[in-house]
């Protein structure tokens, strides 16, 4: 459905970003991208619908070489989804869903129909959820619409660059049973783009492991666990990181991405307002040069609120781990004592990410059902 040959591309500053990839996903299989920060996966979702333009090679979508497609038509008949939703906050549901197959020139009663049949696929009532509006929706809820709005046209491909990455532990991990139990409904190709390993083996029927704008492996989730083709590889994975897990170990393998980054400038009650929105009762207050300031606390806000002061006071900093000094047992049992994220910071003040009690559960089933694994085989 969705072939790479010798797809290249290169920035006008001569950066290599997406080098010689060969690619074929087949259709309705969902296929994931991962690998670290600047590996080319973003990059190469991107130039399957031309918002990055390939500097040389093919991509065939369908059977037909997308380079002889307008790109606006192209785009049209490609689902995209992304972390930052970006729902039109003057439209309701229903007109958010219908953006494309309007533009398509679908007629009312079939665009109300399929509008409806989407959202009776996702759960969501349609006589409650139809006419609402994004800001009455929780970050969850969002999510679900955005994917939604992808399927609404129909499409065979539908692109997800990190779509579930603002989402707390719970909520995230929902939404890929939801997206999983709608793919075997839809039967989608699906292109997914994400920095989460668990997410990866989790989504995949196949995994796509880039570096350097290569595919250093790729293969089932099966195959990528246990047969690492690479050192990287087995890094990468977690391997060694689950199989010698102690109460000692850094932190690095717990820490993950606020839900809510939020400037010290704004308001409170501008963040209580966001805090709704996602549904969080916790924000790190983070400057523009990556500092962090404190974590902004519901109760704490609420009361600079009343004042009408800005969100850094609202803020607590005395709960924090150092990433260079902390260990597994610190973040343990900080909480166990009381459960709030824990804000992760270097030496030199900048923020790297927060540790919760979801992150902890999550390593420890990776663990022991890795450990079962072994005892079976």
């Amino acid at each position: 459905m969705v072939l790479f040959e010798k797809a290249r591309k290169v920035y006008d500053d001569g950066t290599l970003a997406v080098d010689d990839l060969d690619l074929e996903i087949a259709k309705g299989e969902i296929a994931v991208l991962i690998g670290p920060s600047g590996c080319g996966k973003t990059t190469s979702l991107k130039m399957v619908n031309r918002l990055e333009e390939l500097t040389s090679g093919r991509i065939i979508v369908g059977g037909e070489d997308i380079t002889s497609v307008d790109p606006v038509q192209l785009r049209r008949k490609i689902g995209y989804v992304v972390q930052e939703i970006a729902l039109m906050p003057h439209m309701s549901v229903a007109e958010n869903i219908a953006i494309v197959p309007k533009l398509l020139g679908w007629e009312k009663k079939r665009i109300q129909k399929r509008v409806d049949e989407l959202l009776e696929l996702a759960r969501l009532e349609p006589t409650m959820y139809r006419f609402r509006l994004p800001d009455q929706l929780s970050g969850g809820q969002k999510q679900r619409i955005g994917v939604l709005r992808a399927l609404a046209a129909d499409p065979e491909v539908i692109l997800m660059d990190e779509p579930f990455g603002a989402l707390d532990p719970i909520s995230r991990e929902g939404l890929q049973n939801e997206l999983l139990e709608l793919q075997n409904t839809v039967k989608k190709t699906i292109i997914f783009v994400t920095h989460d390993m668990e997410e990866a083996l989790r989504m995949a029927n196949k995994v796509v492991i880039m570096r350097q704008g290569r595919i250093e492996q790729m293969g089932s989730p099966d195959e990528i666990q246990e047969r690492p083709a690479t050192d990287f590889v087995r890094n990468f994975i977690g391997e060694d990181r689950l199989a010698n897990i102690s109460p000692d170990s850094p932190l690095d393998t717990l820490v993950q991405d606020p839900i809510l980054r939020v400037k010290p400038g704004l308001n409170a009650s501008e963040v209580l307002d966001l805090m709704e929105d996602e549904g969080c009762e916790t924000a790190q207050v983070i400057d523009r040069n990556g500092k962090w300031g404190g974590m902004a606390l519901l109760w704490l806000l609420k009361k600079a609120s009343k004042k009408g002061l800005s969100a850094a006071d609202g803020v607590t900093r005395e709960r924090k781990l150092l990433i260079e000094e902390a260990t597994l047992r610190d973040a343990a049992e900080m909480l166990a004592d009381k459960d709030l994220p824990i804000p992760v910071v270097s030496g030199t003040g900048e923020f790297v990410g927060i540790v919760t009690q979801a992150g902890i559960a999550r390593l420890t089933i990776g663990r022991l059902t890795r450990k079962r694994r072994e005892v079976l085989d």
